[in-house]
């Protein structure tokens, strides 16, 4: 049930146009918002867990090709 990635791209971009809507201002509760009701559509504390963790790791350097 994994997003293809042109579907990750298209709710991504979706999700970027929406904070831009948002604004500065309400952007960390509409990313808090969107955090619960993702955990609760996961419904696995352990795989939300899991993403929390990924998500908190320190990103790796991009490369420079």
């Amino acid at each position: 049930m994994a997003l293809t990635a042109q579907e990750l791209d298209e709710v991504y971009t979706r999700l970027c146009y929406g904070l831009s809507e948002a604004g500065e201002e309400r952007t960390p509760a509409v990313l808090a918002r969107l955090a619960l009701l993702l955990m609760h559509e996961v419904g696995d504390a352990a795989v939300v867990s899991r993403a929390i963790d990924e998500a908190l790791a320190p990103s790796p350097p991009a490369s420079s090709s």
